[in-house]
């Protein structure tokens, strides 16, 4: 699946999120990481190309074909993928198993008894299945962000979208999830994610976009962007975060 941007805004009242931008991700890139100071844009452009947000100026093309700007195609397109943000999402009247199984049978369509083996099966992924009775606020961060993520990953999606998935989480739970992802990226699930952990953006990403004030600074495949940035922009923010 090719991705393009092209010219794509972001307007909110006054407060221009996302300006102009025209990325091209080939066939051949698993996973997109995008980068880049806080504010800078990397949430809402993820979001626009997750088909959740619609933008105000410029289109976002999946292989040659226009994202549908009207709620019914935005909704079959949203179906095919997997969606994990900053804050968990879990139903806090559900089980761990039973927030897997609702979205199964009341927005993929699957009959209760399959939405129920899909979800166990997402769950062992995770090997999160003998939590499978426990209610979120029973469940650690890192817990409920592995729930999180085999929820976003039972039906199978062709892309997954990540939004600080570890941005909410001890450094030990940090790492325990940062694991997670890294195996589905091998295991070849096509991933967009955005992140503040420039070791694991170098280590994953097979393409780095940097966003700052709402524009696309420099993009380029990783680790060539991380050793030899283009822009002062970028080199100054790699000397900061990756200092330490």
């Amino acid at each position: 699946m090719s991705i393009e941007l092209k010219s794509v805004s972001k307007i909110y009242g006054k407060t221009r999120a996302v300006s102009e931008v025209s990325l091209t991700v080939n066939d051949d890139v698993q996973t997109l990481v995008l980068i880049g100071p806080s504010g800078g844009g990397k949430s809402t452009l993820l979001r626009l190309m997750g088909g959740l947000e619609v933008p105000c100026a410029g289109s976002v093309v999946y292989d040659r074909i226009p994202l549908s700007g009207d709620e019914a195609g935005l909704r079959k397109f949203r179906r095919q993928n997997g969606f994990l943000f900053q804050a968990f999402n879990l139903f806090p009247h559900l089980s761990a198993l039973e927030n897997i199984v609702l979205p199964l049978e009341k927005v993929h369509g699957f009959s209760q008894a399959k939405a129920k083996d899909k979800a166990m099966e997402a769950m062992a992924r995770f090997d999160m299945e003998s939590h499978s009775h426990k209610m979120p606020t029973q469940l650690s961060g890192g817990q409920q962000q592995r729930i999180g993520l085999a929820r976003a990953m039972a039906h199978e999606p062709k892309m997954l979208l990540l939004d600080e998935p570890t941005s909410a989480l001890d450094p030990e739970m940090k790492a325990e999830v940062l694991d997670v992802i890294e195996e589905l990226c091998k295991a070849g699930q096509r991933i967009i994610l955005t992140t503040h952990e420039m070791g694991f953006a170098k280590r994953v990403g097979d393409k780095i976009a940097f966003l700052s004030a709402g524009r696309l600074i420099d993009s380029g495949p990783s680790p060539d962007f991380f050793e030899n940035p283009s822009s002062p922009e970028v080199s100054s923010f790699l000397q900061k975060v990756m200092k330490w």
